[in-house]
C-alpha cells in the first residue's frame, strides 16, 4: 500500500475568515498541502498578510474582502478567485461570531458568572440574533450556492463547513449561538445528500475549546485559559487552530472521498 499523500496540488481553494484563528490556520495548511488559496474577510490587513505568507511558500493567493452576510459579495469572491485561479475545488466555510450573553438576565448570576460572560447586564438582543444567524448560517448558504455551479459543472469539489461541539451540548448563556451551529450541522447534512451526485463532498469540523480570539477574555490571558481548560476538558488544554486544520486537509484530500455528510469533532475529549 503506498503511504497516504495528502497532497493538494493543483487544487484552488477559498477559505472565509482567512484572517486569522482557524481559517488563518486553514488556509496556510491548505497552501502547505500545494493549493492555491483565496482568502476573504471582511477587512484586509490581516487577509493581506495571509495572502502574502502563501505566495512566499511558493503557490498563488488572492485576498477579497467580503462580508459572508451579502450574496452579491460571496459571487464576487467566487467570481475573482475563478478568474484568478481556474476553478474552486475546495471551500472552507469558516466565517464566524460569538456572542454571549443571558437569554433573559437574571442578577444572581452575576456573582459566578460575569468574569466570564461581557456584558452580562445585557440580555441577548434580536439583533445580535440576527448578527450571529447570518454570519454562521447565512454566509455558508451563499458562499454554497455561489460555487456550487461551479463544482456540478467540474463533476467535483470538497465544501467543509467549520461548526462546532456546541451543536451537540447546550452551553449556558450562548442558546442563540449553539443554535446557529446545529443549523450548519443539519445544513452541511442535506447539502451533502444533495450533491453526492456531482462528485461534491459536504463535511463539517466541528472543534471544541480552540485558543483563539473568538473568545478574547480567555485567548489574551494565558493563566486564565489554562485554568478554564483544566477545569472542562478532558485533555487539560485547549486546541491549536493547527489541529483544527488537520481534519479539514484530511476531507480536502483524495482520502476523504468517502466522507460526506459528517460532522468530525475536535474536542479533547470534551463530548466523550
Amino acid at each position: 500500500m503506498e503511504p497516504f499523500n495528502f497532497d493538494l496540488s493543483g487544487k484552488n481553494a477559498i477559505v472565509t475568515g482567512a484572517g486569522r484563528g482557524i481559517g488563518r490556520a486553514c488556509a496556510l495548511a491548505l497552501a502547505a498541502h500545494g493549493a492555491n488559496v483565496a482568502v476573504t474577510a471582511r477587512s484586509t490587513g490581516e487577509i493581506d498578510e495571509v495572502c502574502a505568507e502563501i505566495k512566499k511558500a511558493g503557490r498563488k493567493s488572492i485576498a477579497v474582502t467580503a462580508d459572508v452576510r451579502s450574496r452579491d459579495e460571496a459571487q464576487k469572491v467566487v467570481d475573482e478567485t475563478v478568474a484568478s485561479l481556474g476553478s474552486v475545488d475546495i471551500l472552507v466555510n469558516n466565517a464566524g461570531v460569538y456572542v454571549m450573553r443571558p437569554l433573559v438576565h437574571d442578577s444572581n448570576w452575576r456573582s459566578k458568572f460575569a468574569d466570564f460572560v461581557p456584558d452580562f447586564e445585557k440580555p441577548f438582543t434580536e439583533e445580535d440574533w440576527d448578527f450571529m444567524m447570518d454570519v454562521n448560517v447565512k454566509g455558508i448558504f451563499n458562499f454554497c450556492q455561489a460555487v456550487g455551479p461551479h463544482m456540478m459543472a467540474q463533476k467535483s469539489g470538497r465544501v467543509i463547513n467549520i461548526g462546532s461541539i456546541d451543536a451537540e451540548h447546550g452551553f449556558r448563556f450562548a442558546a442563540p449561538y449553539c443554535g446557529t451551529k446545529g443549523a450548519v450541522k443539519s445544513f452541511t447534512k442535506g447539502l451533502a445528500r444533495e450533491w453526492i451526485p456531482y462528485g461534491i463532498t459536504v463535511n463539517c469540523v466541528s472543534p471544541g475549546y480552540t485558543r483563539t480570539p473568538l473568545v478574547p477574555w480567555l485567548y489574551d490571558d494565558p493563566e486564565k485559559s489554562k485554568s478554564a481548560a483544566k477545569a472542562v476538558v478532558p485533555m487539560g488544554r485547549y486546541a491549536e487552530p493547527e489541529e483544527i486544520a488537520a481534519p479539514v486537509i484530511y476531507l480536502a484530500s483524495q482520502w476523504g472521498s468517502y466522507v460526506t455528510g459528517q460532522s468530525i469533532y475536535v474536542d479533547g475529549g470534551y463530548l466523550a
